[in-house]
């Protein structure tokens, strides 16, 4: 019934679960035949001279970008180039789940943690299990646990003389493996999503140079039970440069590895790698929390699901949608973006979440939108994918939707200030340009793409998409992209 349902939608969508393994793509956006068509159709002709001419300079082949510019005042677009071509969009794909999320959801909406009791409750002792149910908030972070259990503590509850169960039955996934898209499965842009999920499923690891001892030290918050950590960090002389804070973490057969230079100058700092199941994670930082505030807790983790006859003892709520999806976009947090299409999907077509589900929804909202979707593919909602495809023209039709939609306000300020802050902090800080875009960037090994809102110096409002996929990508991209939004603005 899904597949029969999405067809009829028109929007190719990955049904599976694979993820290409690959670490650095082996296809490079050669167009396929129906792409050669509409190449002859777009010639780069209608690029701007000057860019032309610059990707000429650089030998960038004009059929591996895509560009899309209109003037949201105006009734054609101003600039369109290989726009209706599927490209892989990187992380502009967060663009289209956090506008999707807005208009299903509300920007209002926001997630519940559930902590239900199995067993009596007398004199603030459970004589039983306490039961953490998640609803697949993305942003359960240090500061919200902490009040989260804080708050069971105010409510009379100081020691647990059972288990910690962990409920993630709202979120029904397949198996994920975390190396599958680059081979690097303890980075936090790869972690999975988890419908109780604990400070993005990362490891703080604070790094602190001993001087006297001339050593590096590693503590990792919360601590990992048996962690068999090899410290082969080195305190390096002089001062404190970027690649001090980029230790290396390898996995070993009997734990990890964690090699580099540390400098004394660069003072206390954290490191934050993936190290434990979602449900190790939220145990461990569990039983460290409730043990700082006092409690009492020397049970051991299960899974599970809340029964009829446990009892609800508190309900966490998290921060808005609205404020939620400012770190997705100005910080392009992958996970976050995972936990908040997968919440669509549950939200929409009832739970437990899966990925067709909120494909679906996304497929219903775009064609109520009159946004053609021909073409697109969404795997996971991050743009963390080597299968996604997305054309330009039809992220430009979303911008330009979303542009005169109620919810603007919220879609646009969650992208980052060109200039500013988030991804785009340091482009354009002494230019002209600075403070006079929201965009959202995306970055793969093979792909760069930019797109959202600018105000042009003669004050035109333009929506902008630019997407380059292709070998050359990674090296001149930002060139060639820096070079058309500088042509944009004096337009």
């Amino acid at each position: 019934m899904l597949k029969k349902f999405i067809i009829a939608f028109g929007l190719c969508v990955t049904l599976g679960s694979a993820v290409a393994q690959d670490v650095t793509p082996s296809e490079h956006s050669a167009p396929q035949p129906a792409e050669l068509t509409l190449i002859r159709h777009q010639q780069s002709a209608e690029l701007p001279e000057e860019i032309t001419k610059l990707m000429q300079q650089d030998k960038t082949p004009s059929e591996n970008l895509s560009v899309y510019i209109r003037d949201l005042n105006a009734d054609v677009p101003m600039v369109l180039h290989n726009d209706k071509v599927p490209r892989k969009p990187a992380s502009v794909m967060k663009l289209v789940t956090t506008w999707i999320a807005l208009k299903l959801l509300s920007p209002s909406y926001t997630w519940k943690t559930e902590v239900w009791t199995r067993g009596e409750l007398n004199d603030g002792v459970l004589n039983g299990d306490l039961i953490l149910k998640g609803y697949g908030d993305p942003f359960l972070t240090d500061e919200a646990f902490w009040q989260l259990l804080h708050d069971l503590q105010l409510k009379g509850l100081k020691e647990i003389r059972g288990n910690l169960i962990i409920d993630n039955s709202y979120f029904n996934i397949p198996d994920y493996d975390p190396a599958a898209f680059d081979g690097e499965p303890n980075q936090v842009y790869n972690a999975r999503p988890s419908a109780l999920m604990f400070n993005f499923q990362a490891n703080r690891f604070l790094f602190e140079a001993d001087v006297t001892k001339g050593k590096v030290g590693i503590t990792p918050f919360p601590l990992i039970p048996g962690l068999q950590l090899e410290n082969s960090m080195t305190l390096s002389k002089g001062g404190c440069s970027k690649g001090h804070y980029h230790p290396d973490f390898q996995q070993e057969s009997v734990g990890i590895k964690v090699s580099g230079a540390y400098s004394a100058d660069c003072g206390k700092n954290f490191v934050m790698r993936v190290m434990s199941t979602p449900e190790e994670h939220v145990f461990n930082a569990f039983r460290d929390v409730w043990k700082s505030l006092g409690g009492v807790f020397n049970g051991k983790l299960q899974t599970g699901q809340v029964q009829p006859t446990d009892v609800l003892l508190h309900t966490h709520e998290s921060r808005t949608l609205g404020e939620q999806i400012r770190f997705v976009n100005k910080w392009s947090n992958n996970v976050m973006a995972r936990n908040i299409f997968l919440t669509i999907g549950a939200e929409m077509l009832g739970a437990p979440a899966t990925l067709d589900k909120s494909r679906i929804a996304t497929a219903e909202l775009l064609q109520k939108s009159g946004i053609d979707y021909t073409g697109m593919v969404i795997e996971n909602g991050s743009g963390l994918s080597r299968t996604a495809r997305l054309s330009a023209r039809q992220l430009g039709q979303l911008l330009e939707v979303a542009w005169r939609d109620p919810y603007m306000p919220e879609f646009m300020a969650s992208m980052p200030l060109l200039g500013e802050d988030g991804t785009l902090a340091t482009r354009f800080k002494n230019a002209d340009l600075r403070g006079r875009s929201h965009m959202k960037t995306g970055t793969l090994n093979d792909a760069t793409a930019i797109a959202g809102y600018m105000i042009t110096r003669s004050g035109k409002r333009l929506v902008i998409v630019l997407q380059h996929n292709g070998r050359e990508a990674q090296g001149g991209g930002r060139k060639l992209q820096d070079a058309i939004l500088k042509w944009a603005f004096e337009q």
